[in-house]
Order: structure tokens, then sequence, then C-alpha cells
């Protein structure tokens, strides 16, 4: 009797110990923690960073002019400082300074011709029609006003076509038409557009016709 108790004692402990055995493994396999990324792990792209282009001084802040005399035309004018004259034979053109990043640039052409007997107003009335029932300008975009150039009634028509639209002043003086145009006028380049608008303000105010110490 003491021998069957002492066997079934023996087998008790064996079970014992191979049911604490499996215990522990399946413990240790459901408490391995599955690896799941952070937030830091995550890559995030580095932010751009956009250039900045630096803002254009306006000409018209430039208040010194070079003369520009001409007693083989007959005139006389200033334009601002820093701007490039290229002279013709019967023209004349300024060009403004280059700006960084775009070809557009404010430009002065002087063209001279015979009037044939016409007014200021009555070339620049053909012109005006011209552009309108020819080249599909709607009147309405299309601004004029009077000036006085050297003494000499003028008119200006704003938003002429072109390579890019212009500002004519049509003058006459002496049975000779003087036409002058500046361009680009009403540019979205805001910078080309101050050039432009020097170059009217600075040649317009101080045209006069030769001899040039008239205007002295």
């Amino acid at each position: 009797m003491k021998n069957h108790t002492y066997v079934l004692s023996i087998l008790l402990l064996a079970v014992s110990s191979l049911l604490l055995n499996a215990c522990s493994y399946s413990f240790e396999v459901l408490s391995t923690p599955t690896s799941t990324p952070t937030i830091a792990d995550v890559f995030t792209p580095a932010p751009q960073v956009l250039e900045s282009t630096p803002t254009q001084t306006s000409v018209n802040d430039t208040a010194e002019l070079a003369s520009s005399d001409s007693d083989r035309l007959g005139l006389c004018f200033s334009y601002p400082q820093g701007y490039t004259q290229l002279p013709f034979n019967d023209a004349v053109e300024i060009a403004a300074p280059d700006l960084p990043g775009t070809d557009t640039k404010g430009r002065f052409w002087l063209e001279i011709s015979d009037s044939y007997d016409r007014t200021a107003e009555k070339i620049a009335d053909e012109d005006m029609t011209y552009a309108v029932a020819q080249q599909g300008v709607p009147l309405e975009n299309l601004g004029r006003w009077a000036v006085t150039l050297g003494g000499e009634p003028a008119v200006v028509l704003d938003g002429m076509p072109g390579q890019e639209l212009q500002r004519r002043v049509y003058v006459v003086h002496e049975q000779t038409l003087y036409v002058l145009a500046f361009w680009p006028a009403r540019s979205e380049n805001k910078a080309a557009g101050d050039q432009m608008e020097a170059l009217y303000t600075a040649v317009t105010s101080s045209w006069a016709w030769s001899p040039c110490s008239a205007r002295e």
C-alpha cells in the first residue's frame, strides 16, 4: 500500500511540474510587446525654405537727371540717371536699366516725321481710329488727355497697341511731327511700370526746343 502511495505521489509531482512550465512559457509569449512606431519614428520632410525676391526700389526715387541735347534733332529733354540713350538717324531710344528675372523694362522711343500740315490732335485722332477699327482695341480701353510740350499743345493716348501697351504723346512743332512712345503702359510688372512712369515724367517735364539754353 505504501508503494502505491509513493508511486502516486511521484506521478502527481511530475504532472504539476509540466503544468507550471506550460503556464510560464505561455505568459512569456503573451507578455512580449508588439513594436509599434512612435510619432518620433515617422519621417517628416523638412519644410522647404522659399527664396525671397528683393523688393525693387522705385526709380521714381531718382532725382538726378541726365541731359540729352540735340540741335540736329531740334529738341532737348532729360531722362533719369542710369538710363541708356541709343541714337538713331531720325529716332531716339532710351532704355531703363535691366530688371532681375525679367526681359521687360521701361523704354522711350521718339519718332520724328513730317506732319503734312496736320495738327497733333488730328494725327492722334487718326491713330486712335485705326487702333479701334483695325486693331480691335475697345475704345473704352484707351485713355486720352491734353498736355503742353515745350510750349506746344500735345495729345496723350494711353493703352495704345504695340508689342506691349504704350503711352504715346503727339506734338507738332514747325510742321514736324514728334511721337513720343513710352512702354510698358498698364503693366503688371510694377518695377517696369515705375521705370516707364519715371521716363514719361522726366522727358515730358523737361522737353524744350533747340537751342537747349532757352529752357534754362
